[in-house]
């Protein structure tokens, strides 16, 4: 059985800082709640009841504040061994953050959908609060505007992302399509509007297997000026690869005649129904090296979904630290030094196994580094299905890779300029971003004024997220519900 996430979370009271359960976008089926995954959410809502008691507050509004995050990650290390750095006195103070970081963060892979969704605070309500109305002036209303609100209030008011893309995924017609490429556009006009500076970037969408693909792909060029492309070879109905010299390849000539060279592709994460050796990630060193002008950025990492594995009791690994698909790639980019214009892109994955299994964690960000090096890491986090992205900010900030998994298999240190990387430096990077002129814009824009007035008021973060869950004994043949709203 399926539920949203946000649902079951208001029906049961259990938001915790972290989820404590495997949510999908429905790309792929999420996994049942492990026992694990149980005893830190036990362990998270005892620990806040304690420590709420102790301020006088309750145990909801504990679990808001940055103590109620440190909490969240205590309980993990007891359950699942030290993967997080944190301690009991940051557990102990409210509104302690921590050392100060001071990272750009771009955030790769960001979503909303046409529909509205319930958001606890909408965007112009906020505006009110901090008598910023007047900076709204020019933003018009439009269907869906309370789904947007909310999304900007998750992103750039609820965590520390400076800029990101909107993405989507071409896998049918436009009127299916959860956020249609214009839509997708008008995302980035309207929030970079509201806030005076440049914090959003948009994707194309590219299926090079439609007919009159490379009509539309011109129009998103010259028309609406996209940023970069997101491609989908595992599309239910007429699945493609990127090496497919018939079909791919003239986009690819394509692309380079636009001046738009970063192509991000869905890979790993199978959607249920169709097959799934188009999610593979094994065509993408043929591409990326009879295209070397040309940057691939795998989304997902080509991670595949270890549903059946992991609740079978499996690890979803063997003794060497293979993952299955992420280490083909891992293994061609090994082999083939001259592949250097392949990027690992984080999305999903790094939240889904840091809350189920830190160790593949580990193996994933290991391999990753091992091979590609963290200069071609890129951070996403496949928002706001999984909520705010802060909870998966401070994940990576505190994230290491253990010792032991490093003397075993040779992987290297997770480092604190390697986080600087991964987390914005090589997205802004690869897509052109000024950093020294967004360093100047952003802090004093308008969306960071009204961050400042929201944290100065007692923020309220949501702590749910808003996609699915599943509910009861896995079923093999668990069908993904597309028709459902989300």
């Amino acid at each position: 059985m399926w539920v949203r996430k946000s649902d079951k979370d208001r029906r049961e009271d259990r938001f915790t800082p972290v989820p404590t359960q495997v949510v999908s976008n429905e790309e792929y089926l999420p996994m049942p709640q492990t026992e694990d995954q149980r005893r830190v959410e036990r362990r998270i809502h005892q620990l806040a009841e304690r420590l709420a008691r102790k301020r006088g507050i309750s145990r909801r509004q504990y679990l808001r504040s940055a103590g109620g995050m440190a909490a969240a990650f205590l309980a993990m290390n007891e359950v699942f061994g030290r993967y997080f750095l944190v301690d009991w006195a940051e557990a102990a103070e409210l509104d302690d953050r921590g050392e100060a970081w001071p990272q750009f963060i771009f955030d790769a892979q960001l979503h909303h959908v046409k529909d509205e969704i319930p958001g606890p605070l909408g965007f112009r309500r906020l505006a009110g609060m901090f008598n910023l109305n007047p900076d709204l002036v020019g933003v018009r209303p439009k269907r869906g505007d309370l789904h947007l609100e909310n999304f900007i209030k998750e992103v750039f008011l609820d965590s520390d992302t400076a800029m990101g893309i909107i993405s989507g995924a071409p896998i049918g017609r436009e009127d299916q399509n959860i956020l249609p490429v214009d839509m997708m556009v008008e995302t980035r006009r309207t929030i970079n509007d509201l806030a005076g500076s440049r914090r959003m970037l948009s994707h194309g969408l590219a299926a090079p297997n439609m007919p009159g693909s490379l009509e539309e792909i011109e129009r998103q060029a010259a028309e609406l000026k996209v940023d970069g492309w997101k491609c989908y070879t595992g599309v239910p109905i007429d699945p493609w690869r990127m090496d497919d010299e018939d079909v791919a390849y003239p986009f690819y000539e394509l692309a380079l005649k636009l001046g738009i060279t970063n192509i991000s592709v869905h890979k790993g994460l199978p959607i249920t129904g169709t097959d799934p050796e188009f999610c593979r990630p094994w065509d993408i060193r043929k591409a990326a090296l009879d295209w070397p002008d040309l940057n691939f950025i795998v989304y997902h990492s080509g991670f595949r979904n270890l549903t059946n594995e992991l609740s079978a009791g499996a690890t979803g690994i063997d003794e060497n630290g293979y993952l299955v698909w992420t280490s083909d790639i891992v293994k061609d980019r090994l082999e083939t030094p001259r592949m250097t214009n392949v990027y690992m892109e984080l999305g999903s994955v790094f939240g889904h196994t840091a809350i189920t299994h830190p160790e593949i964690c580990g193996h994933l960000m290991g391999q990753i580094l091992k091979a590609f090096g963290s200069e071609r890491v890129i951070w996403g986090t496949d928002s706001i299905w999984w909520g705010s992205p802060q909870w998966q900010i401070e994940a990576f900030r505190r994230f290491e890779i253990p010792e032991e998994l490093q003397d075993k298999h040779g992987y290297p240190a997770l480092t604190r300029q390697d986080k600087e990387l991964i987390l914005g430096l090589n997205a802004a990077r690869m897509y052109g971003i000024d950093m020294a002129a967004a360093l100047e814009a952003i802090p004093g824009d308008r969306l960071s004024r009204m961050r400042a007035a929201y944290l100065e008021s007692g923020p309220q973060p949501s702590n749910t997220q808003y996609g699915w869950v599943h509910e009861g004994p896995l079923a093999e043949d668990m069908e993904v519900p597309w028709s459902a709203p989300i």
